[in-house]
């Protein structure tokens, strides 16, 4: 088996390529029948209404939770936490729920999402099945063929796992072949075979496509699309396919929920010589309305539950490696898809866990692949670290051999990403001055990517240590750069426009966020969601440039009061069409279940007001004292006109916004 190559693993020769031959090329399947690059079927408004309105949240959550009546409320241990008194709240009337040892809440979607695992769209499927519930998709511009074709992938794949894996068992010559193949050449036992359904290919393709078409139950147009068959261009007989995989193992890629939709094939001394794709070791499905190798890691669906107990994801270079570690009892790992490690991927790894070690092989390639790797992980929020092999090490020797021990030795030689950084780009000892401004560019250039100010401050401080390098002076220069980066990219919101152009501001170079406008923000969202007599009052208080758009508080603040502003509110229970993202759906819905209370809505929303307001003209004054500062004195018309804006601004912060509440019962 090949050693690790680091973490962006080289696309394999021969991945997809077609039969050989004039007669045949690649099906393209029409586009009706192609989702977009990401895109899943948005389900329909009034389906995810409708889950929300029949299914119980009591029904949820007691198969986690033993609940007892607490007046008109349930309550139990938390689901979360390991807590003695109960301190798990369900109130049947709104169908919320709230945490008081995790401070977690939300509805029934969040709290799948939470236990399971799962993005908001998968939660509602899981409800939906769970509860017998039919959903309907949304169009996006396809026709509903496209969507129905779409689950007949899914239960087209599982029918030819199903199919691969009982010819690995079945007792004839070419199943006595694979098994002694993954039990002898391999090393594997059967049982692991049997756990993940491997499977075989026959030389001929094994009659997979025969065994589908006697079933009847697939539409042409699934076939075309599955990517399991070639076919000519203008072919309309789905029976007319050739095999893709011929002659090979096969191991079912699945997704978070465990559904299979795509294969990888590894090739055997019976891959047949007319396969164009004979010489690549390992050959993948390719890429079809459920599978994009970007978006997948092998084994997430089984390692995203382990992964909360030993608190790191493990990624190795391929399924058979991954399967390795499986074997030896390390249970949270995972491996790309034969390609480059992507953002979307390293998004996936971020739902679940905040830490990822990742196998690295010592040379030269390896170490400029993880080099391409690191902003990514850094941009998606994950620490990463590496774990370093010898060059003649191979990592599936290694695991069969000394088990999960090889993992706690290779736990002792982890490098931090900065500390792989600086040794990659510094390999000197004593590096020269240039040499270690143009280090520091590049590790500029990944810093930031970090979704933090403290990231950054934490990264840059490491980054200064193991360079050998001034810290002041490396924040200095990195204030700089952002500054830089910043006038190149105007349309960029990020804080350190604040007092770009002040010469003196490098003694706090990573200051990107202002903690009080954060709490104001999201305090005032939460009243907002509580008491939306008031809020079409706020919403024509607030000019929207006011609030802080980089912030997941700041941008929902936004969408509700421009909803409230445009007479478009959909009411504090139906607030999908206003979230974009888990994150977003999930500060909504912990929002909505905490408990919250005060006697003065009106006051409360004033002080948050006045807070925003503030905090606005109050960086505008700085940038306006700054620029005159800056101001040649002999511009005597351009220091008039900043000193007018500065007296009007100073004006404008004694007459801060409020709003006029209803009378207190």
């Amino acid at each position: 088996m090949p050693g690790i190559k680091g973490i962006i693993i080289p696309l394999r020769a021969g991945c997809g390529h077609p039969i050989p031959g004039p007669p045949f090329s690649l099906r393209i399947f029409p586009p009706s029948f192609i989702l977009p690059p990401f895109a899943v079927p948005k389900i329909k408004r009034s389906s995810i209404d409708e889950v929300r309105a029949r299914v119980s949240l009591y029904d949820v959550v007691a198969p986690y939770v033993t609940l007892k009546k607490a007046g008109a409320k349930w309550k139990g241990l938390s689901p979360f936490t390991q807590e003695k008194t109960p301190s798990f709240h369900v109130d049947p009337g709104k169908n919320l729920y709230y945490c008081f040892s995790s401070g977690q809440g939300g509805d029934i979607f969040k709290f799948i999402q939470t236990k399971e695992n799962l993005g908001f769209q998968e939660a509602v499927e899981t409800l939906a099945q769970r509860f017998g519930l039919t959903l309907e998709y949304e169009d996006d511009g396809r026709p509903r063929e496209a969507q129905s074709v779409r689950k007949e992938l899914f239960d087209l794949h599982e029918a030819a796992a199903a199919h691969y894996h009982a010819a690995f068992l079945r007792q004839d010559d070419g199943g006595g072949f694979i098994r002694k193949y993954w039990t002898e050449s391999r090393r594997f036992d059967l049982a692991l075979a049997k756990e993940f359904k491997i499977g075989w290919a026959g030389g001929d393709g094994g009659g997979l496509l025969e065994a589908l078409l006697k079933t009847k139950k697939f539409a042409p147009e699934t076939f075309f699309a599955c990517g399991l068959f070639f076919y000519r261009e203008s072919e309309r007989d789905p029976a007319r396919g050739r095999p893709r995989f011929r002659g090979r193992l096969m191991i079912p890629i699945r997704d978070i929920q465990g559904r299979v939709i795509a294969f990888t094939a590894r090739q055997t001394e019976r891959t047949p010589a007319d396969d164009s794709s004979r010489e690549a070791k390992y050959v993948n499905s390719p890429e079809t309305p459920l599978f994009r190798k970007g978006d997948v890691l092998f084994n997430i669906d089984r390692a995203h539950a382990p992964v909360r107990e030993a608190g790191r994801f493990i990624m190795v270079e391929g399924q058979l490696d991954a399967l390795r570690c499986w074997s030896a009892g390390i249970k949270s790992v995972v491996a790309p898809q034969g390609t480059a490690i992507t953002e979307n991927q390293f998004l996936l790894l971020r739902r679940y866990a905040g830490r990822v070690d990742c196998l690295l092989d010592g040379d030269s390639a390896g170490q400029k692949a993880a080099l391409r790797a690191l902003p990514l992980a850094i941009k998606a929020g994950m620490e990463i670290r590496f774990l370093p092999l010898a060059a003649d090490e191979d990592p599936d020797e290694l695991f069969l051999e000394k088990g999960a021990a090889a993992l706690v030795e290779l736990d002792k030689k982890a490098e931090s990403a900065m500390a792989f950084a600086v040794r990659s780009l510094l390999p000197s000892p004593k590096p020269s001055p240039r040499e270690k401004a143009d280090a520091l560019r590049v590790l500029f250039e990944m810093l930031e990517q970090a979704e933090s100010a403290m990231m950054r401050a934490d990264y840059l401080a490491e980054v200064c240590r193991h360079a050998g390098v001034d810290r002041t002076a490396a924040e200095r220069d990195f204030a700089q750069y952002l500054q830089q980066r910043a006038r190149r990219l105007p349309g960029n919101l990020t804080s350190e426009k604040q007092g770009s152009d002040t010469p003196n501001q490098h003694s706090q170079p990573v200051e990107f966020a202002n903690d009080k406008l954060t709490t104001a923000e999201s305090e005032l969202l939460m009243l907002v969601l509580h008491y939306e007599d008031l809020a079409p009052l706020v919403a024509h208080a607030v000019d929207h440039q006011w609030l802080d758009s980089r912030t997941l508080e700041g941008r929902l603040l936004d969408r509700c009061l421009a909803a409230h502003r445009e007479d478009a509110w959909p009411g504090a229970n139906h607030l999908d069409d206003l979230t974009e993202t888990d994150a977003e759906r999930s500060l909504l819905a912990n929002l909505r279940s905490r408990p919250f209370h005060t006697d003065d809505p009106a006051q409360a929303i004033n002080q948050c007001l006045k807070a925003i307001f503030d905090h606005h003209f109050r960086r505008e004054l700085t940038d306006l004292q700054t620029r005159v500062v800056n101001t040649p004195s002999t511009e005597t018309q351009t220091l008039s006109e900043l000193q007018n804006q500065i007296k009007e601004i100073q004006k404008l912060l004694r007459r801060p916004p409020s709003i006029v509440g209803p009378p207190l019962d």
